[in-house]
């Protein structure tokens, strides 16, 4: 059910995280059919997924990065078992080198979708995490200050489009 009073944005393709696969398929999209519109929704306020999430001591991938990393970016570093912190910078520098991380919006998440079948279309109702600032990160790296987070809704509407069955 669309609530008619709320703003609608019409995008194409709605991506959930801004992670490894996130971004991928933000290039995928945005190489293979440039005339789509997509946004990314990002829980958290950083590009980088997994490897931003998780920043302690000795944290690394378990995969080779020739065979994680991107194929239209190849990882050029020298090791392939590579620290988290190099993967989150190639994730980031990655989005900025293609211009993906224009269509990210931070701080969202994607709360409810309804599909239309008399429109083909899918409606989702993104919110915006607030954190209040007990729960933002100390110094310390990786803690977090005890508190609870909460979301409201954004006050906008994403509807995407999805190709039906007869294209």
């Amino acid at each position: 059910m669309t609530d008619h009073n709320i703003p609608t944005d019409h995008i194409d393709v709605l991506i959930v995280g801004a992670g490894i696969s996130g971004i991928d398929a933000a290039y995928r999209i945005q190489t293979g059919n440039p005339g789509l519109r997509y946004a990314i929704l990002e829980a958290r306020d950083a590009i980088g997924g997994t490897w931003d999430l998780f920043r302690y001591p000795g944290v690394r991938s378990d995969s080779d990065m020739v065979t994680l990393g991107f194929p239209f970016r190849p990882w050029r570093q020298e090791k392939s078992i590579a620290d988290g912190a190099d993967i989150r910078d190639y994730v980031r520098e990655t989005a900025r080198a293609f211009g993906i991380d224009k269509a990210i919006r931070f701080r969202h998440r994607a709360v409810a979708a309804d599909w239309s079948s008399a429109t083909a279309r899918c409606s989702c109702a993104p919110a915006i995490m607030i954190t209040p600032p007990a729960m933002r990160r100390t110094g310390r790296a990786g803690t977090v200050s005890p508190g609870a987070s909460s979301i409201r809704n954004s006050g906008r509407r994403i509807s995407t489009c999805t190709a039906s069955a007869s294209s």
